[in-house]
């Protein structure tokens, strides 16, 4: 029997190989796993360290007729309290933080309650510390269930809360929409519209649509978690994509990343559907289009406020000059960006976290609150705004 040299080493390669087919696919589980936990690690820890909590005084929950717990943060008016409450609606993929951020500065809620209002941020369904708290309530919603189910429970914890029969609505994007319905719906228990880019007209609605059935696909379930992972990250770079939802130039980056880290939330795929669905054809309608709600601004006749921004990509200014013309009651238009007459160019969401929106934007929605608390005629809204640092 002979004696063969490469033997040893030909047994050694096969070996190898049987051995390497057995690790390789548990070197790649575990290079997954380790992935898997370090994006984990960096969502938890960014989220807590980026995180700024609301400073509401108090905690509200309003129970809607199918069985989701909406939460209501309350802020207390400072000094002599007006007359009538304040009900602030947030917008597609956030929370009532973007209406009461942790960073005082630009919480609204907070500036209006120092301007002697009562105001409580809404929650809606599937947002923020809302819940579901009955068996068999949805998963799934649309806008209209947001106006038939979401709004009268809000209104109704308001009325118990304040004692008051109306409030004043301000609702930014998708909230304000809201507002114009509700003002349509529930008449009388709306006084005074606020909207800020708030789009129930689509003029460019060949940009926009792709974005939101590009969101439907693509984001969804997962716009939370995306925002919290790139929060860290922002405010150094400005990639052409986010702004259509903001400016990033206009905010400052500690306000923003922690904007993502705060305000950012899921977001119902029945309820992007609908808003790519009036993008796609300029409609303002339910999902089943027995109700054209666009049809209804007419019969509104409460006072509004329509404020718009030159760079708002989703409601840009031609959307709330149609809204006011369509509007049935006074109506006034802002529009923010038009030389000299504010400090920054605004975008979708810095009408509320810009570096100048408190004496930009809130200043002027505080003087039509006050007008329509005091039961005063709207003045026209012109001129250049107060100076920075001005308080109510």
């Amino acid at each position: 029997m002979g004696f063969r040299a490469g033997a040893p080493l030909a047994e050694g390669r096969r070996a190898a190989g049987r051995i390497g087919r057995v690790l390789s696919p548990l070197h790649a589980l575990a290079i997954v796993l380790g992935l898997a936990l370090a994006a984990l690690g960096h969502y938890l820890f960014w989220s807590r360290r980026l995180r700024v909590r609301t400073g509401e005084d108090e905690l509200l929950f309003a129970v809607t007729e199918d069985g989701w717990r909406l939460a209501l943060g309350r802020r207390r008016p400072r000094g002599a309290a007006r007359s009538l409450p304040v009900l602030l609606v947030h917008g597609v993929a956030a929370n009532r933080a973007s209406l009461d951020f942790g960073l005082e500065r630009y919480s609204l809620s907070a500036y209006l309650a120092a301007a002697g209002f009562d105001c409580y941020a809404l929650d809606l369904r599937g947002h923020g510390a809302s819940r579901r708290v009955r068996r068999g309530a949805k998963r799934g919603f649309t806008f209209d269930d947001h106006l038939s189910l979401d709004v009268p429970a809000a209104l109704d914890r308001v009325r118990s809360a304040s004692g008051q029969e109306r409030v004043l609505w301000v609702g930014h994007s998708q909230g304000g929409l809201l507002g114009m319905a509700a003002c349509a719906r529930y008449g009388e228990r709306v006084a005074a519209l606020c909207a800020l880019g708030s789009p129930a007209f689509f003029p460019r609605r060949a940009t926009l649509s792709p974005l939101l059935l590009a969101l439907v696909v693509l984001a969804g379930r997962a716009n939370r978690f995306l925002a919290r992972m790139l929060a860290p990250f922002s405010g150094y770079y400005h990639p052409r994509v986010s702004e259509i939802a903001v400016n990033p130039r206009n905010v400052e980056g500690y306000v923003y990343r922690r904007m993502l880290a705060t305000v950012v939330e899921n977001v119902s795929s029945g309820v992007l559907r609908q808003l790519a669905g009036w993008a796609a054809r300029d409609a303002f309608a339910s999902a089943d289009g027995a109700v054209d709600y666009r049809a209804l601004l007419g019969r509104c006749r409460q006072p509004a406020l329509f404020v718009a921004a030159e760079k708002d990509r989703i409601a840009p200014p031609e959307a709330a000059e149609k809204a006011a013309a369509a509007w049935g009651g006074a109506a006034e238009v802002l529009r923010l960006g038009v030389a000299g007459r504010t400090s920054g160019d605004y975008g979708h969401a810095d009408l509320l976290f810009g570096r100048s929106a408190p004496e930009e934007v809130f200043v002027r929605v505080r003087e039509f609150l006050v007008q329509r608390s005091e039961g005063r005629e709207q003045p026209p809204l012109r001129g250049a705004p107060p100076a920075r640092g001005s308080r109510p």
